[in-house]
């Protein structure tokens, strides 16, 4: 049982259709009169943006692993807590000193004002790593707050004795 298949490719030629072969543009496909170059300088525009936010988010991922860590090294004053939570303070400081650096290959004049929010979330976030290492200092003990952590600043009392 043998068929034989024949396709006519004559009538796929566009050139003996002389150019009344025309196609539906495709789902989706939404013709723009903005030229291929500055559609293609808008994308590159809105991906730098895009990419700011990346780097802008990046300290929040690492957030829940060093709470972890913290959660791990215990509430003792030894030498791996007190090495995490002096990371969790170093490592913002480093990283907000070198803030325009991060998200220097993301400007450009037309973007410059719309990485303003970008860099205000990556120093939101700094902050709230620091915090989190405010609160292992606190939780550590090594925070002064309570009132006999001050003694060494207070008056002693006099003994004032009325002699009749």
């Amino acid at each position: 049982m043998s068929k034989n298949w024949s396709i006519d490719f004559a009538s796929l030629d566009p050139s003996r259709n002389r150019g009344q072969l025309t196609l539906a543009d495709p789902p989706g496909y939404a013709a723009s009169s903005n030229s291929p170059s500055t559609r293609n300088k808008q994308d590159q525009e809105t991906l730098k943006i895009k990419k700011a936010w990346d780097a802008a988010l990046s300290p929040g991922k690492n957030i829940p692993m060093n709470a972890f860590m913290l959660w791990m090294s215990g509430n003792g004053v030894q030498i791996f807590s007190v090495m995490i939570t002096g990371m969790l303070f170093f490592q913002p400081i480093k990283a907000l000193l070198t803030i325009d650096s991060a998200f220097e290959r993301y400007e450009s004049p037309k973007n410059k004002s719309r990485l303003l929010l970008p860099k205000i979330t990556f120093v939101l976030l700094q902050l709230l790593t620091m915090a989190l290492g405010l609160y292992k200092c606190s939780a550590m003990g090594l925070l002064p707050t309570a009132t006999s952590d001050w003694l060494a600043f207070m008056e002693p009392k006099q003994n004032i004795r009325q002699y009749e």
